[in-house]
């Protein structure tokens, strides 16, 4: 008897966190507050905007770009203070949120021209970026990027 409450338990703890999971993914709260901060992070890399990148990032921010190559925070600034990244368009797409209480996932895929140190971007991405919350602030700590078809 003991040992079916305990499964029937966790049936249940296993059902409520996938429900809540994906009710967070659709729903507003935290999840729309990390698309909001993806949207702002596109407009601060358009314009090269190191300051606002900078409060949006960790201090162990780690970028993986689309060629496998590993940036963190203090490089990746560097590159847009130099000059060497020109975004000329950049629209995301098909983002979606999963938020598991004081770390995220944000997913997504991008549309962009522009290129870096001379050679085009790839016109197509997806990436996924993951997020942890200090208090009420959410902070970027990891980005990937894949080109895509």
């Amino acid at each position: 008897m003991r040992f079916w409450l305990w499964l029937w338990l966790l049936a249940i703890v296993v059902t409520a966190s996938t429900n809540s999971a994906a009710d967070v993914a659709a729903s507003g709260g935290p999840a729309r507050a990390l698309i909001a901060l993806e949207k702002k992070w596109v407009i601060a890399l358009q314009r090269s905007d190191t300051k606002t990148l900078s409060t949006l990032w960790a201090l162990t921010y780690v970028d993986t770009d689309e060629t496998g190559h590993r940036s963190d925070k203090a490089e990746v600034l560097r590159v847009l203070k130099s000059g060497a990244l020109k975004l000329r368009k950049l629209e995301l797409s098909d983002m979606r949120a999963y938020v598991y209480g004081d770390a995220a996932v944000v997913t997504g895929a991008s549309a962009q021209d522009g290129d870096f140190q001379g050679q085009p971007l790839a016109a197509k991405i997806v990436f996924t970026d993951t997020f942890v919350r200090d208090g009420d602030v959410w902070k970027a700590v990891a980005s990937q990027r894949t080109a895509s078809q």
